[in-house]
């Protein structure tokens, strides 16, 4: 169904204010003649898994990258392996307890991998582990990593080296683009003993990003967009009571639907109150105008606002027309408008990360557009 438009207004968390009009977007922002995006890949990720029907499959990365190759994009981008995240990377977020409990369960699925009921700890078509779990997850953590460092270091020697010297103006590298798996955004949202790993997540790569660059003072202030159709549980988890990290989700809401968090009441806690901002959808097939309306409105104002350092997007692609998962009807081209409305409306470095996407053309067809 449309959009309310006056519904989305009473989403706004305390953090948000009156706003008396909405911004005025400028699609201009500086970039550096001649810079190539950078594409974070690599293609040890595939080695982690499952022996049984899963929707999370090993190719879900590798598609998009011979995807993009095959349309001719790789040329015009700049291809980096990333880094396997260290312990203490990890550990900005995570607890040592919940690393220590992901590679004590891969290491069990390395022994024994085709006990199915020690690799799926929550049951078929939850979380797996296999041997290579661990590893696979570290990688797409690193290159989220590398990909939010290198376009805060690459704008910053930007603005360093601007053309002349009364030009003031904040410059801006061009986005990076983690095309990782497994994803993240679920990760560190249970805070309980056993395995920590659910959604399909083990390790969450952007919250980790956010936490390398925020301990190091690359950036004093981040935010988290998050449009996968699944709330990102772990992401609010671990930054609920963050002044620092503003998140900022959009997703199917009730029904049961995973992972049955997310309200809109959810605004954070403590030093954090304000900077959480759910827009939790309550029925399925949404669209482009639906989403459109909501960054607008809501999502583009506040981040303006807020003004960040480093803009972080979880890309998850499971709201998209055609992915059986999420039951949405958001299009490419939706996902492209809504990547415009970010950059225009923020003056920082962007990374983007890929989250959920289990139709793999479809999830292709919305990288390239994004």
């Amino acid at each position: 169904g449309a959009c309310c438009a006056s519904s989305l207004w009473l989403l706004l968390p305390p953090c948000a204010g009156s706003f008396s009009r909405i911004v005025l977007l400028n699609p201009c922002r500086a970039m550096p003649r001649g810079a190539k995006p950078k594409l974070y890949y690599n293609p040890e990720m595939s080695t982690h898994t499952h022996p049984w029907a899963h929707v999370e499959k090993r190719t879900r990365a590798s598609d998009v990258y011979e995807h993009l190759d095959r349309a001719g994009l790789l040329g015009s981008v700049q291809v980096l392996p990333g880094h396997s995240a260290s312990d203490e990377e990890l550990r900005t977020v995570h607890t040592q307890r919940h690393i220590d409990e992901v590679g004590r369960m891969t290491a069990a699925a390395r022994a024994d991998p085709t006990n199915r009921e020690l690799c799926e700890p929550d049951g078929p078509g939850g979380v797996y582990y296999s041997g290579h779990a661990d590893a696979a997850a570290r990688l797409a953590c690193g290159c989220v990593i590398d990909a939010a460092v290198g376009v805060l270091q690459d704008s910053k020697n930007a603005t360093a080296t601007r053309a002349s010297p009364g030009d003031k103006a904040r410059r801006r590298a061009p986005p990076a683009f983690a095309i990782v798996r497994p994803p993240g955004h679920h990760a560190g949202a249970d805070p309980t003993d056993g395995h920590h790993a659910e959604g399909f997540c083990f390790y969450n790569s952007v919250a980790v990003a956010a936490g390398v660059v925020l301990a190091s003072g690359d950036a004093q202030k981040v935010a988290i967009l998050d449009w996968d159709v699944h709330h990102g549980n772990g992401t609010q988890s671990l930054f609920y009571e963050e002044g620092r990290c503003l998140y900022i989700s959009l997703h199917r809401f009730g029904e049961r639907w995973y992972p049955e968090t997310g309200a809109a009441c959810e605004t954070g806690g403590g030093g954090g109150q304000g900077r959480n901002l759910n827009v939790p959808w309550t029925s399925d097939g949404l669209a482009d105008s639906d989403y459109l309306a909501a960054f607008r409105l809501v999502l583009c104002p506040v981040l303006a606002q807020f003004s960040p350092d480093l803009l972080l997007l979880s890309a998850g692609f499971d709201a998209a027309d055609g992915d059986a998962q999420g039951k949405m009807k958001v299009t490419a081209t939706g996902f492209a408008q809504m990547t415009q409305l970010l950059l225009s409306a923020v003056d920082c470095p962007v990374a983007a990360a890929l989250e959920g996407g289990y139709n793999s053309r479809v999830t292709c067809e919305c990288c390239e557009a994004v």
